[in-house]
């Protein structure tokens, strides 16, 4: 009797913890493993083609081992327990709560724990065995279906819609996390991470605001362009009509070899995006438009900065330097507390570098726009201001914006 208890106890729980690995598994790795042509694979994407049908078969076999599990156990108990409690009610409720107890414990709390946890290793390695029950408990899955559907469906009125096992972003996500373990593969798995995320990002997240960037005036001559060219190191330059809110185009530096007498001739055509527009669908602009570079409006139609395919590429792989990007940009450790960083370096990137360096991160996204958000204006050159944890003295400060700043991190913050 004891062997019959413990099997339909350990069938209870089996049934019990399949259901939440069937649900806390990653459907992607699924999905390769059936594209692999393995046959486990085959078998469970039969189960998540038709997820009512498993979870019902989950459903009926765990009831059926309960009810087992507990004439079993009642049988088993009464002849101890008719002498202390008798046939009546204290029999039955001293049965029931050794019952419910024994249930919740074993065949539920601990398996469903295990299950969630190591669901997919749960799900590939009980795969024959799901296979062999959902064949055995069809007959009773389907008649118990059917007289559940009719009731739904005639009796209480509710419309049958299948639940719809879609592949998600974090399915995705989780499948890539899993998959990927050394150095190398990590980086490989945050590039996919960054890509699968880059409808989240929104081209103000990534453009060039619009006081970085380098213009120059249609009716500028010839001389002064290429001069501009050496300096700034830039391969294009941005044409305006006297004023940057009025954007007619860019001029790309190979079309100065030419030794044009005017550039009017030579302005290309630039495409105007939202700043709210998404970052994956700019990437798709500018692949269809064949362009890499666009203009950013604001909600008032000014112009917020520029984008470049550069910098949407950079939101996957990070930083790529080239004439636009950091290499002047000043970040230094001075030591194990103190920090030299440009304002445009941008607030995820020291935190992600630096161990001790958390600044919190809001709606900007640089050191200078933390700084300036924060204390509500620009200080001047040599002011100190003192921040979560952090002394900041600012060392060069235009009107407009914060140049370079010290960091210093105090003495109360705990080097990691």
């Amino acid at each position: 009797m004891i062997i019959y208890i413990i099997i339909a106890l350990i069938l209870s729980a089996f049934f019990s913890g399949s259901e939440i690995a069937y649900v806390s598994a990653n459907k992607l790795g699924i999905e390769v493993q059936k594209n692999k042509g393995t046959r486990r694979g085959k078998i469970l994407t039969g189960f998540y083609n038709n997820p009512r049908n498993f979870l019902s078969t989950m459903l009926v076999g765990n009831n059926i081992a309960l009810v087992v599990f507990s004439i079993l156990i009642t049988e088993s108990l009464r002849p101890y327990l008719n002498t202390w409690l008798g046939e009546g009610f204290y029999f039955l409720l001293c049965t029931t709560l050794i019952i419910t107890l024994i249930v919740l414990l074993f065949g539920e709390f601990i398996p469903k724990t295990m299950f969630r946890v190591y669901s997919n290793e749960m799900i590939y390695g009980l795969t024959y065995p799901l296979a062999f029950f959902k064949f055995i408990l069809g007959i009773p899955t389907w008649f118990m279906t059917s007289i559940s559907n009719f009731i739904l469906k005639y009796i209480i009125r509710m419309p049958n819609e299948e639940v719809e096992q879609a592949l998600t972003r974090l399915d995705l996500e989780s499948y890539v996390e899993e998959s990927f373990s050394d150095d190398n593969e990590e980086m490989e798995a945050d590039m996919f991470k960054n890509a699968l995320n880059l409808r989240q990002v929104k081209v103000r997240d990534c453009m060039i605001p619009r006081n970085e960037i380098v213009l120059i005036d249609k009716r500028m001559n010839p001389t002064e362009v290429v001069k501009t060219f050496i300096e700034s190191r830039h391969s294009r330059l941005i044409v305006i009509d006297k004023d940057v809110e009025n954007i007619v185009g860019y001029i790309h530096h190979q079309q100065m070899l030419d030794n044009p007498k005017q550039i009017k001739h030579l302005i290309l055509d630039i495409m105007y995006v939202p700043e709210a527009m998404s970052a994956k669908d700019m990437m798709s602009k500018f692949i269809n438009s064949d362009t890499n570079i666009a203009c950013v409006v604001d909600e008032f139609g000014g112009t917020a900065g520029i984008i470049t395919l550069e910098d949407i590429l950079e939101e996957i792989f990070g930083e790529i330097e080239d004439e636009h990007d950091s290499e002047d940009y000043i970040d230094v450790q001075v030591n194990d507390r103190e920090y030299r960083f440009s304002g445009r370096l941008e607030v995820n990137h020291l935190n992600d570098k630096y161990d001790n360096i958390n600044i919190p991160e809001g709606e900007y996204h640089t050191l200078s726009g933390y700084l300036v958000t924060t204390s509500g204006t620009i200080p001047e050159s040599g002011a100190e201001l003192e921040l979560d944890n952090y002394k900041f003295i600012f060392e060069d400060v235009s009107e407009t914006k914060i140049e370079t700043v010290r960091v210093i991190i105090n003495d109360d913050t705990e080097i990691i």
